[in-house]
C-alpha cells in the first residue's frame, strides 16, 4: 500500500479552511472565565470554561483574546453596567470569532459581551447565598449578640492607606465630648481577587485577642462601585456572621447593599458614620448618667419635702391633741407639750442624719467606682503602648532585610556587573531552542538596549 503523508502544515490549514467555512460570522457564547491575563500592551488573554449546572465538573475549555483596543472599550462598559470588575469566576455572554492558526491552534476571538447576563447571574448567585444563610441560620446571627454599653476598644479592619481609614480615625480623636478610644488597626486588601481571603485573616486575628476588643468596624471608604463583589461571598459573610464581637460594615455606597452588610450587626453608609455611631454610645450613656444624677437629686428632694410634710401633720396634730387635752388639764397639757416638741425634734434629727449617712455613702461609691475604673484604663494603655512599640520594632528590622536582600537582587544591578537579559516578543529568554531564523530579539544592557535578528547556525 503506498502511502502518500502530508505536512503538519498541510493538516492545520485544511482544519483551519474547515473552521472557515464552519463558522463564517462571529457567533454568541456563555461561558466562565477560568483565568485572566492582561500583557504590557494592553491585550487580555482568557481561559474559558463550561461547567456542569449541578457541579464544577469541567465540559469545555478555550483559549480566548481581546485585543487592547477592544479591551479597552469592552472593559468600561462591561463594568459600568455590572458594577463588578470584570475578572476570574464570571459567567458572561460573548460574541466571539472562530480563529485556528496553523502554529498557535484554535482560539477564539472576543469581539462584544452583553452585561446583562453577567448581571442577572450576579443577583442569581447573591439571592442564593443569602437564601443559604437565611437557610442555615446565620444571616442575623452577628444581629444578636449583645452590644456592649461603652465601646472604647475597637479592631478596625482596612486597607491601611484608605481614605476612609483617616475619615474614621480623625472622626474618633477629635469628638468634640472628649471621648477617648483604643483603636488597633488590621490591615486587610479591599478590593481585587484577594479581598475575600484578606479580610478573614484579619479576623482570625483579631479572634485571637477578642476579649481585648468591644466590636470590629470594616471599612472600604473610597473604594470603587466595581470593587463591591468581593463582598457578596459566602465566605465572608460565613466568618462575619459567626465572629463573636458586634461588626460594624462602613463598606457600600449609598444605594448598594453586600451580603456583608446583610450579614453585620450595623451597616453605616460610610466609615465617618461609624465613628459618629460609636461617640453616639458614649453620648447616651452619658445622658442617662445625667439622668440618674437628676432623678436622685430630685429624690432626694422630695423625700425631704414628704418628711417636712409629714412633720407638719404631726405638729398640727399634736397641737390639737394638746387644744382638747388644755380643756382637762392645764398642767397635763403643759407636760405633754413639752415631750412632744421634744419627741418631734428627736425624730427630725434622726431622719435628717440618716439621710446625710445615706447621701455620703452613695457619694463615696460613686467616687470609687470612678477611680477603680481610671485605673484599669491607665494600665491597659500602657500596656498597648508597650505592644505597640515591640511591634514597630519588629517590622522596621524585618523592613530592613527586606530592603537590603531587594538590592542585592535587583536586576539593575546584575545588568551593571556586565549581564544582559535577552527578550523574545517581550518574554525573558532561558534557552536559545525556542528561536526561530529572523525572529527580532532585543537585549537590555545596564545601559541601552540592543535589537537583533536571530540567524540559525547551518
Amino acid at each position: 500500500m503506498e502511502l502518500h503523508p502530508i505536512t503538519l502544515y498541510e493538516l492545520n490549514s485544511r482544519i483551519k479552511r474547515s473552521v472557515g467555512q464552519s463558522f463564517p460570522t462571529s457567533l454568541w457564547i456563555t461561558s466562565e472565565i477560568a483565568e485572566l491575563t492582561l500583557n504590557r500592551s494592553g491585550h487580555c488573554y482568557l481561559q474559558l470554561a463550561d461547567k456542569r449546572a449541578d457541579s464544577d465538573e469541567v465540559l469545555a475549555t478555550a483559549r480566548a483574546t481581546i485585543w487592547a483596543s477592544t479591551f479597552r472599550a469592552l472593559r468600561s462598559y462591561f463594568e459600568s453596567m455590572t458594577g463588578r470588575t470584570f475578572g476570574k469566576g464570571m459567567k458572561v455572554l460573548i460574541n466571539v470569532e472562530v480563529v485556528f492558526h496553523e502554529i498557535y491552534g484554535f482560539s477564539l476571538n472576543i469581539k462584544d459581551i452583553d452585561p446583562t447576563y453577567t448581571v442577572g447571574d450576579l443577583e442569581r448567585r447573591k439571592q442564593e447565598i443569602l437564601q443559604r444563610l437565611k437557610k442555615e441560620g446565620m444571616i442575623d446571627m452577628n444581629r444578636r449578640l449583645e452590644f456592649p454599653l461603652l465601646p472604647k476598644n475597637i479592631a478596625v479592619i482596612s486597607s491601611p492607606t484608605a481614605a476612609g481609614l483617616g475619615d474614621f480615625l480623625n472622626q474618633l480623636e477629635n469628638n468634640t465630648a472628649g471621648y477617648r478610644f483604643n483603636v488597633k488597626l488590621f490591615p486587610a486588601i479591599m478590593q481585587g481577587e484577594k479581598t475575600t481571603e484578606s479580610i478573614i485573616a484579619a479576623l482570625d486575628k483579631i479572634y485571637e485577642y477578642a476579649d481585648l476588643f468591644d466590636v470590629v468596624v470594616l471599612i472600604r471608604g473610597g473604594g470603587s462601585q466595581i470593587d463591591l463583589g468581593s463582598f457578596d461571598s459566602y465566605e465572608l459573610a460565613l466568618n462575619l456572621a459567626q465572629f463573636p464581637l458586634p461588626i460594624i460594615a462602613g463598606i457600600g455606597h449609598e444605594r448598594d447593599e453586600t451580603i456583608a452588610d446583610m450579614v453585620a450587626y450595623l451597616k453605616v453608609k460610610t466609615p465617618t458614620a461609624a465613628a459618629v455611631f460609636l461617640i453616639e454610645c458614649f453620648q447616651k450613656q452619658e445622658v442617662n448618667l445625667d439622668d440618674l444624677q437628676k432623678n436622685f437629686i430630685l429624690g432626694v428632694r422630695d423625700l425631704l419635702h414628704e418628711l417636712s410634710l409629714h412633720q407638719v401633720r404631726i405638729m398640727t396634730d399634736f397641737k390639737h391633741l394638746i387644744a382638747v387635752m388644755q380643756a382637762n388639764s392645764k398642767s397635763r397639757l403643759s407636760l405633754l407639750s413639752q415631750r412632744t416638741v421634744h419627741a418631734s425634734a428627736f425624730y427630725v434629727k434622726n431622719h435628717l442624719e440618716t439621710l446625710d449617712r445615706l447621701k455620703i455613702r452613695m457619694e463615696n461609691r460613686m467616687l470609687l467606682y470612678v477611680e477603680r475604673n481610671r485605673n484599669q484604663l491607665d494600665a491597659l494603655v500602657h500596656v498597648m503602648a508597650q505592644e505597640i512599640r515591640k511591634y514597630l520594632a519588629d517590622n522596621k528590622r524585618k523592613l530592613e532585610i527586606a530592603l537590603t536582600t531587594a538590592k542585592y537582587v535587583d536586576p539593575q544591578q546584575v545588568l551593571k556587573r556586565g549581564y544582559s537579559i535577552t527578550r523574545l516578543n517581550g518574554k525573558a529568554l532561558k534557552t536559545g531552542i525556542a528561536l526561530k531564523s529572523g525572529d527580532r530579539i532585543e537585549t537590555e544592557l545596564a545601559e541601552g538596549h540592543i535589537w537583533s535578528i536571530y540567524t540559525k547556525e547551518k
